[in-house]
């Protein structure tokens, strides 16, 4: 039988976990816009006559650059955190179990790491070009 409520009840976790992480990441995101405008707001007024800073920029600037720093943290942290918590109990477990097949499985995690942070540096750079092209859009 494919139905199982043990599976069920680990869907609500799940569900309830990204929901709180997602309420975390925007109470963030908020707080950091609202940070982020009142900077902007004590900014004196040579600052404002540079062309990097006119209106279009500054407003592409709230927008993107908070919604950045969600999208590093919130449900991400909360994947993290799972992730780090899974390959854990999976040592502990492997090491119980058959200590040869963790070690070998062991050598491989540098490069599952490695892997990782490229991908992450590859994203970034392609986030950093996107942020230059929403500023020259948003120029008025």
């Amino acid at each position: 039988m494919f139905f199982n409520l043990n599976n069920i009840k680990f869907v609500h976790i799940y569900i309830i976990q990204s929901f709180l992480f997602a309420c975390s990441g925007e109470a963030l995101t908020e707080r950091l816009r609202s940070k982020a405008f009142h900077a902007l707001l004590r900014q004196e007024i040579a600052y404002f006559d540079n062309p990097k800073n006119n209106t279009g920029a500054l407003c592409t600037r709230l927008a993107t650059e908070a919604s950045a720093v969600q999208g590093a943290t919130g449900i991400r942290i909360g994947v993290t955190l799972q992730n780090l918590a899974s390959l854990g109990t999976g040592i502990i477990l492997g090491f119980v179990f058959s200590w040869q097949l963790t070690l070998l499985i062991l050598a491989f995690v540098p490069f599952m790491v490695a892997g990782g942070f490229l991908q992450s540096r590859l994203m970034t750079g392609f986030a950093s070009k996107d942020k230059e092209t929403f500023e020259d859009a948003g120029k008025v």
